[in-house]
């Protein structure tokens, strides 16, 4: 007969393990965002305060401040990672884009920015989501959601 452990003692058996390591349950979360070419190319050259004039970027940023379950880190909030890069897609019919045409082959200025939430209710998670499509510029955002994961840090 299997037995189940509850997540906060689950959560507890692991930190007894060894108190110097904290171990917590959180979903990653990726948005693939449209940034300007110029800010793109700001940021290639260094300048990554060109991410905080970003009009597009600026929407992300609103989010995240809004949203307190995002990239918590205790003493450290709204904690993100940015990976330049850009994503190439081709309109098909009955699309209204953003940017390109009906069969055109479009590259986009584009970053990645990963965080984290904690293992919330799924009312909570949807509701964050919702947050995150809602400012997302494009016609169909690309946003993946990790199955749960462990972050580990110090105690």
């Amino acid at each position: 007969m299997a037995t189940t452990t509850p997540p906060q003692a689950a959560e507890r058996d692991r930190e007894a393990a060894d108190p110097s390591v904290r171990r917590r349950a959180v979903r990653r979360v990726k948005a693939y965002w449209p940034v300007a070419e110029a800010t793109l190319a700001a940021c290639a050259q260094g300048d990554l305060e060109a991410l905080r004039s970003d009009e597009s970027f600026a929407s992300l940023l609103r989010v995240l401040e809004a949203s307190p379950e995002l990239g918590d880190f205790g003493v450290y909030g709204d904690v993100f990672e940015v990976t330049l890069g850009a994503e190439g897609f081709t309109v098909r019919p009955g699309a209204r884009p953003t940017l390109g045409a009906i069969g055109e082959r479009s590259l986009s200025p584009t970053v990645a920015v990963t965080t984290y939430v904690h293992a919330v209710t799924d009312e909570d998670l949807a509701r964050v989501l919702a947050r995150l499509t809602a400012a997302h510029p494009w016609e169909i955002p690309v946003i993946e959601l990790s199955a749960p994961l462990e972050l580990v840090s110090r105690a």
